[in-house]
Parts: structure tokens; sequence; C-alpha cells
């Protein structure tokens, strides 16, 4: 555990974060809070999941204090709902820690419960800062049922929100929570390195192309993530071959359970352009976004999205199905991309041909776009003083 001294400073708020497991687009934001001389963080992993073999703890884990709790869950994952994580612990932490808030990143195991009790029970404030939206409900009838038994109860007793986008606000809204508790809190944290990556490699553009195999006229899609059945890369696949067109190629970078029976399919169906880069650390993926005309994220299922925020630092263009939680805020018709309605091949690939069929002058200035909306995005983030000013707006004092 890194124990960062705070000596001869005042500390105003003693915090818990509870998070499911490392996330590296959440740990920027945590060593930011963990800097300030106003906050005393600790943050609460429930899973060790998103560094085991992937990322080193001395990368991930360093510059904050946090705890990993011990998962009792049979079938240990965050993305296993909803028993997936069972944190008894956490009860105890809250208990003993005589926190001024704790903040919740999830609502959807049994940990989130555990914690949302002891907060009650002990009376200490509970906020929630996810990125949940209301895009994507489930069609289940017992999910949907059950959904809102449980989250009308969690919002409408919560203390307050640190709200990640407009999605994210109107799914709170929708389950009973009031607006007066809510603070915009972009809270995922540090992508604006990407700025800085775009601005080094935009020199080498054309001979990182190159390295990869890439002629100069050919146009790239690039789709980063999970290959997983929410992603609906078979989507992409079939949009991507119904674009008649010889200059074109597409890059998946990541891999996931569907990793086989997608590169058996280019097989089967002789997709001509398409490569699995598989899985890059993120020190290595500024030189595919670099490479890329317009990044491609079809999902059905994305609670915010931060590959687009990662493509917009590169000025790309960003096609987007309407259930990407980052899309009503980041994502335009017409100015920096195009929306379309998930499952909907045809509409897919129509939007990937007006790419590709598009001016230069226009493109470029889709990319324009992107880059100067992502700035204005960071620029409205100050994550210490959103946090202190929702406390005290809640009337939370020290």
């Amino acid at each position: 555990m890194d124990n960062k001294s705070k000596t001869n400073q005042k500390i105003k708020y003693k915090i818990a974060i509870i998070a499911p497991t490392p996330h590296y687009y959440h740990v920027p934001l945590y060593r930011y809070i963990a800097e300030s001389p106003e906050i005393d963080l600790t943050v609460y992993y429930c899973s060790d999941e998103a560094i085991t073999g992937r990322f080193s703890g001395d990368n991930i884990l360093n510059g904050y204090s946090y705890k990993f709790m011990k998962n009792y869950s049979l079938h240990p994952s965050y993305l296993y709902w909803p028993f997936g994580l069972i944190n008894f612990g956490i009860w105890r932490e809250i208990k003993n820690g005589k926190y001024d808030a704790v903040v919740l990143q999830a609502w959807t195991h049994l940990t989130w419960y555990i914690a949302f009790l002891a907060c009650l029970t002990s009376k200490t404030p509970v906020l929630f800062m996810t990125d949940g939206n209301i895009l994507s409900e489930s069609s289940d009838t017992f999910k949907r049922i059950f959904k809102k038994i449980i989250l009308q109860f969690l919002f409408k007793n919560a203390t307050g929100f640190l709200t990640a986008g407009k999605a994210n606000e109107q799914l709170y809204i929708h389950y009973g929570a009031s607006h007066k508790k809510m603070m915009p809190m972009r809270f995922s944290w540090g992508y604006g390195y990407f700025l800085e990556e775009f601005y080094r490699l935009k020199p080498q553009r054309e001979k990182i192309r190159s390295f990869f195999g890439i002629k100069k006229e050919e146009f790239v899609l690039l789709f980063v993530g999970r290959l997983a059945k929410e992603k609906r890369i078979f989507d992409l696949l079939d949009a991507y071959n119904k674009v008649d067109k010889d200059n074109k190629k597409l890059f998946f970078v990541g891999d996931g359970p569907l990793l086989d029976q997608a590169k058996k399919y280019v097989e089967d169906l002789n997709i001509k352009g398409v490569y699995f880069a598989g899985f890059q650390p993120r020190e290595n993926l500024s030189n595919f976004y670099i490479l890329a005309d317009a990044l491609v994220l079809p999902s059905y299922w994305e609670a915010w999205g931060m590959v687009v925020n990662e493509a917009m630092c590169f000025g790309l263009p960003v096609i987007a199905s309407d259930k990407v939680g980052a899309v009503p805020d980041l994502v335009f018709n017409n100015q920096n991309g195009f929306i379309f309605p998930v499952g909907d091949i045809k509409c897919l690939s129509e939007c990937i041909k007006k790419l590709f069929n598009m001016p230069m002058q226009e493109s470029l200035s889709f990319g324009e776009k992107s880059n100067k909306i992502i700035k204005e995005w960071i620029k409205g983030t100050n994550p210490v003083w959103q946090i202190i000013t929702l406390l005290k707006k809640l009337g939370i004092k020290k």
C-alpha cells in the first residue's frame, strides 16, 4: 500500500472510494485527489482483476492509498452481475473508518448494497460516482423490475451524486434522485495525456502508417476495446464489408472471448483489410490512434466508452451507436461524427461510406471539431473542487 505522507497539510475531508477493480482510466483521478491537501483519500478495491497479468502494480497502484478487499464470490469477477463481487469486509471498513463521505463507483454487485447499508446504519454520507446511463435499459422484464426496486431505494436514500454526463444524470433522475443532490464531474481523468501524444506523434503519422503497411490513400477505421458480445463487433465487420471500396482497412485493438471467432469470420467471408492487433498496453495505444482516420464503437451497452475521449484527443471523427454513454456529450451528428441506431448494420455502413466519400477538407473539419470538443470537456473538470463543492452543498462540513 502506498501510504502517502500528508504531514503538515490540513486535511478537510476524509473520503473513501469503493471501486470494482483498478481501471487504468480511473487511477489518474485517484492520484489527483490524493495530491490535494483538502482530501484524505483511501481507495478500496473489490477485485484485482483488471491488473492481473496485464498492468504492472507499480504502474497502477502508486501515488495514492488503497486496500484490496477479500472477495468471497464463487464466480469472482466485476463483470459477473450481481454476485461477482461479495466483499463482506467493506462493512467493517466503513463502520470503523469514520469517513466524512463514502463514494460508490457502482451499484451492480452485492458489495455495493453492503457498503450502502453500512453507510446508512453508521450515518456516513454516501455519494454515487458511476458512469451507468439511461441509454441501455434491459428488455428483460425481471431485470427491469429488480432494477427499478433497487435503484429507487438506493438513489432516493443516497446523499449525493457526482454525475459523469447527460445520460448518467438522466439515469439517476429516472430512478428518483433529486437534481439538487447532483454535481457534474467528469470523473474519468488523465486521458489528456493523449492530447500530448497527439502533438508528439502527428509529424510521424505517415511513418507509423507505413510501418503497419498502410498506404497514403487508404482509409483506416479503428475499434479499441474488448472483443465481447456487448461490443457488436460482427455488426462492424458486416457494415465494413458492405463498403465497396478497395482503399479501406479496419484495425481491431484488444482481445476478448470473441477474438478467435472474429478471426474465423473474417477468413470465412474473405473480408479484406482487417487486422487484429490484440491487447495493447496503454502506452502503445497512441500509435493506433495516430494511424487511424476514424473510430467506430458499435456497442449495444457502453456505460461511457473512454475510447471516444481518447480518439477525440487525436482529432478523430467518431461513429458510435446510440447506446454509448459518451454520445450525448461528445458526439454530434454531421459535426464530429455520426450516431446510428444500435444493431442497424445498413445505417452503420452508410455512416462509414459518408466518411470515406467525404472531401478531405470536410473530413479534417470533423477531426478538428472532435479535438476542440474534448479540450473544452477537459477544461470543465476539477475533481477536488467538484467533490468539495458538492459536500458543502449537501451540508457536509468538517
